[in-house]
């Protein structure tokens, strides 16, 4: 066994993590929830490893892709279906859009990446005569971890598009075209990186091979952060006659690094339940925003009437945030439920 792998790869997926946080601007997803989906990369990977024999997934490359992807799918599914069926019983989701997919999905796969190595290193170990990884292995395996985000990523952003839909038949193809566009860019990392690996140039091609499909995700990205932000800014104004969202808070809210200042004085000042309840509040008015912007533009009534109830049970989180806060927010609220817009 050799924990050095299993610590590297931890420590990596600590940092990738961080790094998508980072790029998520306007709504950092809540910590637990992440590491819920991460923990369901884990047991799918776990899973597949206990299942299929980790030499028919080096020997059979497309079979063995296939089924890899097919975990991973799964393992990331079932933390966003967890997730689901808890913002139901809150009455409003963690999961709002296509830049969610994205942290999600990356969450998931990095989460598959540190299963599949804690499973080859403590549950079913092999030896290596070559020893724990050199200064070029853990290279190696930054980049391997990095292409399980990437991978994680596509099925999140297949997932969340169908969460997303309009129509049955959108929710029903998104996360098959998910996994298939990860299946892809899995067997093309596969056939174009690793090829003559001892050649020259054999690095260069791996990060050719990945960087493909990272810009396909950042595509997604910045399209999907744009949508937010005009969300932001488009339906939140009209809030400052609710209490939710003040003039000066919406201007917070559409600056980044006077998010930042705000939670770092307060971690400065060591008022760590502040820092948690800000970040919240901040979350809960984007989501909010988020949540309208689905009412004005879903055709179907009942979708309406469902978002219209998170737009208010949203409001409500708002102001209990808010007075958590020491901020003024109103102590009584209307019954908002059928609220269209």
């Amino acid at each position: 066994m050799h924990a050095t792998t299993l610590a590297v790869t931890i420590v990596m997926a600590v940092i990738y993590l961080v790094a998508v946080r980072l790029i998520d601007f306007n709504e950092k997803e809540p910590l637990w929830a992440v590491l819920l989906v991460f923990a369901g990369g884990v047991a799918g990977a776990v899973v597949l490893l206990l299942a299929v024999d980790s030499a028919f997934l080096e020997l059979n490359p497309i079979p063995g892709v296939m089924a890899t992807e097919l975990a991973r799918f799964v393992g990331i599914g079932l933390g966003l279906a967890t997730l689901t069926a808890i913002g139901k019983s809150r009455g409003y989701s963690e999961i709002n859009g296509l830049m969610d997919g994205v942290v999600y999905g990356v969450s998931g796969g990095l989460g598959f990446a540190t299963g599949l190595a804690f499973a080859q290193e403590v549950l079913l170990p092999v030896t290596n005569v070559l020893g724990d990884p050199s200064i070029a292995g853990y290279g190696e395996l930054a980049l391997t971890g990095m292409s399980d985000g990437v991978f994680g990523a596509l099925i999140g952003i297949g997932i969340a598009a169908a969460l997303d839909a309009k129509q049955q038949l959108q929710r029903s193809l998104a996360p098959v075209a998910g996994l298939a566009a990860a299946t892809a860019a899995h067997v093309g990392f596969d056939l174009i990186g690793k090829a003559d690996q001892f050649g020259d140039a054999a690095q260069l091609r791996k990060w050719i091979a990945l960087l493909l499909p990272v810009a396909g995700v950042a595509v997604v990205a910045v399209v999907a952060l744009g949508r937010e932000r005009r969300a932001i800014t488009e339906e939140l104004k009209a809030e400052a006659e609710t209490g939710a969202v003040t003039t000066d808070e919406l201007d917070v809210l559409q600056s980044f690094f006077r998010r930042e200042a705000m939670y770092f004085g307060r971690l400065f000042r060591g008022d760590f339940r502040g820092w948690g309840a800000l970040h919240g509040l901040h979350n809960r008015q984007v989501q909010l925003a988020l949540a309208k912007r689905r009412v004005a533009s879903d055709p179907d009534e009942s979708s309406r009437t469902a978002s219209a109830g998170e737009v208010a049970r949203l409001r409500l989180v708002v102001f209990e945030l808010k007075r958590s806060l020491g901020m003024e927010a109103p102590e009584v609220v209307s019954d908002t439920s059928q609220e269209q817009s």
